[in-house]
């Protein structure tokens, strides 16, 4: 059902020529939801659980000196003098800082953006990542999703009668991954798999390699 939907959103069909393709876009979609999931947690906890307000005001700590008003109005400090002073006045301008709105101050637009975005990015790390899961152990086990239902089926079989059944695609977890990545015939992995590469993957999408021929 997942692979369907996926299909359908990608205008395209899943099989042998863009498998490969295929699970990176899973793989690096996924990566990318959960880098904006850990990194913009905090302002996810802050606008969304945390209560601000709309009107929420920063202000920065008042930094100065006492200061009083005299009888003509004027803001002027309040500085100790000697032991025969009791207060020295000097006229001087206040220095109070001025209230300025936060920029990241909680609008109703910013929070259901933020919503909207937590949300998006939760459904596709659950829903494309199990997906994405998924493929990886049928990679790691040398089956396509089909060949998964016809392997079982044959596992039971032979069990009744007490044999084991081997599948001949399964080269071990290292070698299928190499081979369905196209890490072969001097292939790098941060050349096939990190930059973009349009090699084809081994064979012509009618007969595989097995265990019993020669791995290239």
């Amino acid at each position: 059902m997942l692979i369907n939907l996926c299909a359908a959103w990608l205008n395209n069909c899943v099989g042998y020529s863009n498998h490969r393709y295929f699970f990176l876009y899973m793989a690096y979609t996924t990566i990318g939801c959960l880098f904006l999931i850990v990194f913009g947690f905090e302002i996810g906890y802050n606008y969304l659980w945390l209560e601000h307000g709309d009107n929420w005001i920063e202000t920065e700590p008042l930094i100065g000196q006492p200061v009083k008003f005299n009888l003509s109005g004027h803001i002027i400090p309040v500085t100790h003098g000697n032991e025969y002073d009791d207060e020295i006045l000097l006229p001087a301008e206040h220095n109070l800082p001025t209230p300025t709105f936060n920029e990241l101050s909680v609008t109703p637009e910013k929070r259901r953006a933020l919503m909207f975005m937590a949300f998006v990015n939760v459904a596709v790390v659950l829903a494309l990542g199990t997906l994405c899961i998924w493929h990886a152990r049928l990679i790691t086990r040398g089956e396509t999703s089909i060949e998964a239902n016809i392997n079982d089926s044959e596992r039971k079989r032979l069990s009744g009668h007490n044999r084991c059944y081997v599948n001949p695609y399964d080269f071990g977890p290292k070698k299928n991954w190499k081979m369905f990545l196209g890490l072969v015939r001097g292939r790098t992995f941060w050349r096939t798999v990190i930059l973009p590469s349009w090699h084809k993957p081994e064979g012509n999408g009618l007969s595989f390699y097995t265990v019993h021929d020669e791995w290239p």
